[in-house]
């Protein structure tokens, strides 16, 4: 599926949650529980692809380079 298509049926279902719950402000209810199934989506696909590797792969070039320099 789509991250897209994935979003939204997460900020349905989120609104829908909500709305069920809600005794009254519908329209509040779903705003927010579209905000919180799309939180929820972004820390289930996007949260984990932005951990540290990057900051890794600079430390071993950086690593890289001093061992380099040091058999010169």
């Amino acid at each position: 599926m789509r991250k897209r298509t994935i979003f939204a049926i997460c900020a349905l279902f989120g609104a829908v949650l909500l709305v069920a719950v809600a005794e009254s402000n519908w329209l509040l209810a779903a705003i927010t529980g579209m905000g919180l199934g799309i939180t929820c989506c972004l820390m289930v696909y996007a949260y984990p692809n932005d951990i540290a590797p990057p900051a890794d792969r600079r430390h071993e070039a950086t690593q890289r380079r001093l061992k380099a320099s040091q058999r010169t």
